[in-house]
């Protein structure tokens, strides 16, 4: 795919669809991640990309929050605020069989509802936290310098812009033209690409510990999963115990 992006006219387009190849395919960023990517993330001198814990996202108009962040900010509230019904539920847990007999119905209605008031924020509320990423442990440094094309890449990008300032939906028909341009007739989104990544660094024989960091995660049973499955590095095993 990397390959692909050269035979792209657009100068502009290729540039922005190599950058994703290197981003999500050898870096491990995610869709969101490499949406809000901008230079202020790059420590130059490390070689690094510093993905923060929180970014102001204005890449929507008028400034506002993108349609990325947006969306993720009510999936967020779906699964943050408790309904009516979740909040009662929880107000019977809490409370004796003696207490809540004692209770009217319109009582214990009322303590859900001063439950779902202390608990339940809104959409305002959580498009200010954003853009943030997926977890705590995806504010992370990665390094783009172990290889000197993808240190290139990232640095011709750089050159020309100031951040990926596409939204979330040009990512994925960015990578859709790169897979078209090399020819790839399956699927291929930007976590495909992200679990490319994980299993090149599974091939170069990396801890468990380094490859979490490198990706993000915060269980080390996902980093396994790549290391000990990994072909690349099944086969260079079993050939140098055959030399």
């Amino acid at each position: 795919m990397l390959r692909a992006s050269y035979d792209i006219d657009n100068d502009e387009i290729a540039l922005e669809c190599r950058m994703l190849a290197v981003a999500c395919g050898r870096l491990g960023l995610r869709a969101g991640e490499v949406t809000h990517l901008h230079e202020e993330w790059i420590d130059w001198n490390d070689g690094t990309i510093q993905i923060p814990s929180y970014w102001n996202c204005t890449k929507g108009s008028g400034d506002e929050v993108c349609g990325y962040c947006r969306n993720r900010a009510r999936d967020n509230l779906d699964s943050h605020n408790l309904t009516e019904e979740e909040a009662t539920d929880a107000i019977v847990a809490h409370y004796d069989d003696a207490t809540l007999e004692s209770m009217t119905d319109d009582e214990l209605l009322a303590e859900a509802q001063e439950l779902r008031e202390e608990v339940n924020v809104t959409l305002e509320a959580m498009l200010e936290k954003r853009w943030s990423p997926k977890t705590s442990t995806s504010a992370r440094g990665i390094p783009f310098d172990f290889s000197a094309r993808i240190e290139l890449i990232v640095e011709q990008f750089f050159d020309r812009f100031d951040a990926y300032e596409k939204s979330f939906a040009t990512v994925h028909r960015r990578i859709d033209r790169l897979a078209d341009c090399a020819g790839i007739e399956s699927n291929v989104y930007p976590h495909a690409l992200r679990a490319t990544s994980a299993s090149f660094h599974a091939s170069r024989d990396i801890s468990v510990h380094a490859l979490m960091s490198i990706m993000g995660w915060a269980d080390p049973g996902t980093a396994r999963v790549y290391i000990q499955s990994n072909d690349e590095k099944a086969a260079h095993e079993i050939r140098s115990k055959h030399r």
